[in-house]
């Protein structure tokens, strides 16, 4: 039998951006995510008529890791952990999101592969940028593209900023611990 590993949660996956508590229309709940904030209205009703919606029930995988990365997910209802496997299989839960948190954001971006797992940890529903459509939509209104990349250069600036001080002081402890 393995012996199960507990490790800390990863700052990357924190939510940094948490929308307002207890939003129940999906339009809101899209309106506060940070990538598209500072949208004109006729942008954000464009960019809202991209969505699709998704339902997951519970322990289903809405991707895998290593899957290809193709669209943004807005947790409208639910929760989602994320889970990476590293060496030797071990399972490592790095966030449980939850209502007006998004995912897959890089995916945006990059034509990578999934670096973590994303599981729905109760009934959830989702909606979902593709990629090709936000590209197009992008293509099409190329001042909202211009604020939307702005945008995502912040969120993930300040994920990087917080995942530095974590590894910083993960890197500390560990030297103190040596000394010791």
């Amino acid at each position: 039998m393995k012996e199960k590993h507990t490790i800390e949660k990863s700052s990357f996956w924190a939510n940094l951006f948490k929308t307002k508590a207890n939003i129940d229309d999906l339009y809101d709940i899209i309106k506060h995510i940070p990538l598209f904030k500072n949208l004109s209205k006729n942008h954000f009703k464009n960019l809202y008529e991209l969505l699709h919606y998704r339902s997951y029930q519970t322990n289903e995988y809405v991707f895998y890791q290593g899957d290809p990365g193709n669209a943004l997910y807005i947790i409208v209802e639910g929760s989602i952990k994320i889970k990476q496997f590293a060496k030797d299989d071990v399972e490592i839960e790095l966030a449980e999101l939850n209502s007006g948190d998004f995912l897959g954001e890089l995916a945006l971006i990059d034509d990578d592969i999934r670096s973590a797992s994303a599981i729905a940890s109760s009934h959830t529903k989702l909606a979902v940028i593709f990629k090709s459509d936000l590209n197009n939509f992008m293509k099409k209104y190329p001042n909202a593209g211009v604020e939307i990349m702005k945008n995502m250069s912040f969120v993930l600036s300040t994920r990087l900023k917080k995942l530095d001080a974590d590894y910083t002081e993960l890197l500390y402890k560990y030297k103190k611990n040596l000394e010791e």
